[in-house]
């Protein structure tokens, strides 16, 4: 049942992503003022990685907006920072599963999810009666001249999403090796899934649970601890 209901939501969350881009024929005008910011071809944005916090900032307040009135579930944005979440915005479904969903805007290929000490407390920690689920919807982009008005813009060349609940990481994980402070903690570091790992560490279907992602979440933190 769990399964079920969250597979629903997430092609809901999927149609009324692909219908707000649909909107804007999947261009993304850049403007400051009256100028597109990306009309040069050498601007000093587009190599950056802000056009993809900018394009994470757009799909969020749309889907409040749209979310808002006539839809089974109600988004809203994480409280606080974003960068102290795992996530960028949630809802609850079911009237009981706390959804939450991690956007991640790429240019190139962007294997990380989050910091696995920051995952950890919001799925497990955090409102451990509760049951959640974790969406990652990656949103792949680029830049192009419109065919419409030939303006320089964020051209959205596809949408795809899977939740981490799918993932088994109970006995192996991958992660990078960020780190905020003097002494060295493995746990700082995000969370890789690759395309080519999710493909080859797919749970069975009647082992996908809250419960069960709780227990793969602590196999990682005592990993990390052993590997000290």
């Amino acid at each position: 049942m769990y399964y079920t209901i969250i597979k629903i939501f997430q092609k809901e969350v999927m149609r009324i992503c692909t219908e707000i881009f649909k909107v804007y024929g999947n261009e993304l005008q850049l403007k400051l003022e009256e100028y597109n910011l990306l009309s040069n071809d050498n601007n000093c944005l587009q190599s950056s990685t802000a056009i993809g916090y900018i394009v994470e900032e757009f799909l969020v307040s749309k889907l409040e907006k749209y979310t808002n009135t006539d839809c089974k579930f109600k988004i809203q944005r994480s409280k606080g920072k974003t960068n102290n979440a795992s996530y960028d915005c949630f809802t609850t479904i079911d009237n009981n599963i706390l959804a939450m969903i991690n956007i991640k805007a790429e240019k190139k290929v962007n294997n990380a999810v989050s910091a696995i000490n920051i995952l950890f407390d919001d799925y497990v920690n955090k409102h451990p009666n509760q049951e959640k689920c974790f969406l990652i919807l990656k949103v792949s982009y680029s830049y192009k001249k419109s065919e419409k008005d030939n303006q320089r813009k964020i051209y959205i060349k596809g949408l795809y999403s899977f939740f981490l609940d799918e993932i088994d990481l109970g006995n192996v994980h991958k992660q990078d090796h960020r780190n905020w402070s003097e002494n060295y903690n493995p746990n700082s570091g995000r969370l890789q899934i690759s395309s080519s790992f999710r493909k080859n560490h797919t749970l069975n279907v009647s082992h996908i649970s809250y419960q069960n992602t709780i227990h793969m979440l602590n196999s990682i933190m005592t990993r990390n601890k052993k590997g000290n």
